[in-house]
C-alpha cells in the first residue's frame, strides 16, 4: 500500500509511555515517562527518590507555553520542583493501589487550590468523613490527585491547562478551599 493509500492513523506513544506537563515556576517541561513498572503518581509519591526521569522532552516558558524554547532526548526533573503534573485521562493519575472500587466510600469533593504560582480547580475524592485540615496533613501523600483540573496562572489568566488529572505538588499549596455548592437565596 503506497503512503497515500495509508489509513489516516495518529501516532501514538509506545506502550507503557504516558506524555505528560510538568509545571514549575518558570517553564512547562513536556515529555515522556516510563509507566511499565509504575504509574507516575506512585513515581511522584516515592520517597526514596528526589528524580523523575523524562524523554522526549520540550521545554517552555511558562508565560509563553505554545512556544517550545528547547528539546532534549531526556531530562532528569527535581519533584520538589515540580508544582503540578498533568496528565490528558483521568486514570493516568491513578496509583497502583487504586482502582474504581477503591473509590467505595470516597467523596468527589470540588476544590480550589492556591499555589504561588497557579489556581487549580477540580475535584479530589476524600473519605466521607474526612476533614480537610486533617487530610492535607495526615493523609495526603506529596502529591495529591486532582481529578477534572482546570490550572490557571495567577499571573496571566489566560495561561490555562486543563486534563483529566493533575497531580499537584502538597508542598506548593498556599490554600486549600472546598467549593461548596451554590446557595440560592
Amino acid at each position: 500500500m503506497s503512503e497515500d493509500n495509508a489509513p489516516n492513523q495518529e501516532i501514538s506513544p509506545p506502550r507503557g509511555v504516558l506524555t505528560a506537563d510538568f509545571l514549575t515556576a518558570s517553564d512547562r517541561i513536556s515529555g515522556q515517562v516510563t509507566v511499565r513498572t509504575r504509574p507516575l503518581a506512585d513515581q511522584l509519591n516515592d520517597a526514596t527518590t528526589s528524580f523523575l526521569e523524562l524523554e522526549n522532552v520540550y521545554i517552555s516558558p511558562i508565560n509563553r507555553p505554545s512556544e517550545i524554547g528547547a528539546s532534549y532526548p531526556a531530562a532528569t526533573l527535581r519533584k520538589p520542583g515540580i508544582h503540578l503534573a498533568i496528565v490528558a485521562r483521568a486514570e493516568d493519575g491513578l496509583s497502583r493501589r487504586q482502582t474504581y472500587g477503591s473509590y467505595l466510600g470516597n467523596v468527589p469533593r470540588d476544590v480550589f487550590l492556591v499555589s504561588s504560582r497557579y489556581y487549580i480547580r477540580g475535584r479530589v475524592n476524600l473519605p466521607a468523613n474526612a476533614q480537610l485540615r486533617t487530610f492535607m496533613t495526615a493523609e495526603a501523600e506529596h502529591f495529591l490527585q486532582v481529578f477534572e483540573a482546570t490550572v490557571v496562572a495567577v499571573d496571566d489568566p489566560q495561561i490555562a491547562f486543563s486534563g483529566g488529572a493533575a497531580l499537584v505538588n502538597t508542598e506548593h499549596i498556599a490554600a486549600f478551599c472546598p467549593v461548596e455548592e451554590a446557595v440560592t437565596p
